[in-house]
């Protein structure tokens, strides 16, 4: 939706004026005796404001009317009543309060106190940027503001500078016009109709609200208040065009520029809050505007890498969109968007794939049973994935092997990788912070990775998990197992097995065969997915047939009783052979207990049932030491 709407019937016919100003007999015939109206001192998309002066108790106040050139209905009012008293329950000293809302006539005004400062449009128009401290300042003072708003029910959808004032004596933050925009987008019953009214600022909009995918939610406030940051932070808005549907394609389709290339300085914590807030995705926003500020003020936070568990359909892999954003562009431009489409690159080709991410190496650390490393190394099938819960971490290559891989004499790493791989920490730190504002993967990957060890830099959970929550929706598949491992065990974000699920799922699509057995056993016990027995079977046949031992078990047990599959003793006993070939003692406990009892399709063969079961309890399996022990072995 792009909140524009049509004109039901013609001013000129109507002898309706086009503002009060020309006409204010009605609107002081409606204001009644008690008020005495002033000036007009401002004049929106649907609403005039004027100075008004309170005759009982003396002061003076803005009055804010909805303009005489846009047609109500009884619906309309209601709504606009409903919401304008919400707006008059909150509490909070950045929300300019509503002192009363009246209708008469056919005149829909409410009353709020007359703040005499300027709004940070008018500061913007003066300064053109803003410093970061007071841009901090303002962004904390309007989250605190939402926060309150959001936890009353009250979503504002229309956040942009001009409803942000500067108090005159203060200097602090206050936000107007909350929940109005939401009364007056009333378009999908038809209930007000006018020329050109856009309900929300295209500039400011989010890309589920531009496109009217189901009803804003708060997430759509944050991301306006971070295009707001950037604006007061790089002088210009993330996304601009020659018109509404330029800008919108922009929203939907374009990233924006990172402001690290833009604000020589700025500080990490602000340009990574910023930037999840402005993610194209809601799920991937912060969850609230409390969050939002906190990580703004650099704290660690709980779930502030907010990447969600995903569906196989909402998957993201390179050169695919989001189904509801492709859709929505589609909508867009068969709606008459063709021409400011192609001005906006959306028929533009599409550009070269990026390399692929350097395939996963997860295997035990030798000699120990313990966290599985995980490497930029060609992948060793066969291994085993990584135990539930078990740490993965990235290992960097030896120091000793670092230091003489790049002899004295050498020029120094040129790239993010290359000195990542020289295990140069302070270097690759500053190189990969420069690659990554440029959005690449790896280097967000690998900054993830120096934040989360505390190499080249000191140590931050919170902000690692965000460089890599990049990395990963871009499908590197490192980076998707790393956010799957801390969604798993709350390690700089708030445990989620459903979003660890997610992101095993995520890794599991892309072709990282360590996750397959991850994504079966979690399908198979119900851990983090609705337990579904046949997907764990399919997933249990991707991970045998890639090598992984235990799962070539799993899935001969899956036939063996019908779970998920057809059952079939011949397959259940051809995947337990070959299970036992590879020494995985519960297959060879199953083969020995087949071939003793004549079981399976496999003829009784008391002495090779018996050699079977000794391997079994060699190798440590519990039940075949005690059937061993029962039968005398």
């Amino acid at each position: 939706m792009l909140g524009e709407t049509l004109l039901g019937a013609s001013r000129a016919a109507s002898g309706t004026s086009t503002s009060y100003e020309l006409a204010p007999e009605r609107l002081r015939a409606a204001l009644g005796t008690a008020y005495e109206l002033g000036r007009l001192i401002g004049r929106g998309g649907y609403a005039e404001v004027f100075a008004v002066r309170d005759l009982r108790l003396k002061r003076e106040l803005a009055l804010k009317v909805i303009r005489p050139d846009l047609i109500l209905t009884d619906a309309l009012v209601a709504r606009f009543r409903r919401e304008a008293e919400a707006v008059a329950a909150l509490q909070n000293p950045h929300i300019v309060p509503v002192y009363d809302v009246g209708e008469a006539d056919g005149i829909c005004w409410l009353l709020m106190p007359l703040v005499r400062g300027e709004t940070l449009k008018t500061v913007l128009a003066r300064e053109g940027r803003i410093a970061v401290p007071e841009a901090r300042r303002i962004l904390l003072e309007a989250a605190e503001a939402l926060q309150a708003a959001h936890e009353a029910g009250v979503v504002h959808r229309d956040i942009k500078p001009e409803n942000l004032m500067i108090d005159g004596k203060t200097r602090q933050v206050l936000l107007m016009d909350f929940g109005i925009a939401k009364a007056m987008d009333a378009t999908s019953d038809h209930a007000i109709t006018g020329t050109g009214v856009v309900i929300g600022t295209p500039q400011y909009m989010s890309p589920e609200q531009a496109v009217g995918s189901g009803a804003p939610d708060p997430r759509s406030d944050q991301y306006a208040l971070a295009v707001v940051g950037y604006q007061m932070l790089a002088g210009r808005v993330p996304f601009a065009g020659e018109n509404i549907r330029e800008v919108i394609a922009k929203q939907l389709l374009e990233e924006p520029v990172p402001l690290s290339r833009l604000v020589p300085d700025l500080p990490s914590d602000v340009s990574a809050t910023i930037h999840q807030a402005l993610r194209k995705d809601p799920n991937l926003r912060f969850p609230s505007m409390e969050v939002f500020a906190r990580s703004l003020q650099g704290e660690t936070v709980a779930g502030g890498a907010s990447l969600p568990g995903r569906r196989k359909s909402d998957i993201h892999i390179p050169q695919r969109r989001r189904p509801w954003i492709a859709a929505a562009a589609w909508v867009f431009v068969l709606a008459g968007g063709a021409w400011a489409a192609s001005q906006a690159g959306l028929f533009t080709p599409a550009p070269a794939p990026a390399p692929p991410a350097p395939p996963i190496v997860a295997s035990p650390v030798p000699g120990s049973s313990g966290p599985v490393r995980v490497s930029g190394r060609p992948v060793r099938h066969g291994t085993s994935a990584p135990p539930m819960g078990s740490p993965v971490t990235l290992a960097a290559p030896p120091e000793s092997t670092a230091r003489t891989a790049v002899p004295p004499e050498a020029v120094r790493p040129a790239t993010c990788d290359d000195a990542f791989q020289a295990a140069d920490w302070p270097l690759a730190f500053r190189l990969c912070q420069a690659e990554a504002s440029d959005s690449n993967p790896s280097a967000e990957r690998n900054l993830g990775i120096l934040y989360a060890e505390g190499r080249g830099v000191e140590r931050n959970d919170r902000l690692a998990a965000v460089h890599l929550s990049f990395a990963a929706d871009r499908a590197d598949s490192i980076a998707v197992l790393q956010m799957a491992y801390r969604y798993e065990t709350g390690k700089g974000v708030a445990a989620n097995q459903e979003k660890a699920a997610g992101f095993y799922l995520t890794a599991a699509e892309i072709g990282v065969k360590e996750a397959y057995p991850i994504v079966a056993r979690r399908y198979d016990d119900g851990n983090g997915f609705r337990e579904n027995p046949g997907e764990a079977a399919r997933w249990y046949q991707q991970a045998a047939e890639s090598g992984d031992l235990a799962s070539m078990t799993r899935l001969a047990a899956a036939y063996e009783r019908g779970r998920g599959v057809r059952k079939d003793e011949r397959l259940a006993q051809q995947w337990y052979a070959k299970a036992a070939d590879g020494r995985e003692p519960e297959a060879e406990y199953r083969i020995a207990v087949m071939l003793l009892d004549g079981k399976g399709g496999m003829a009784r063969d008391v002495p090779a049932g018996e050699g079977w079961l000794r391997r079994a309890a060699e190798h440590g399996y519990p039940d075949a030491k005690k059937l061993l022990a029962k039968r005398g072995g």
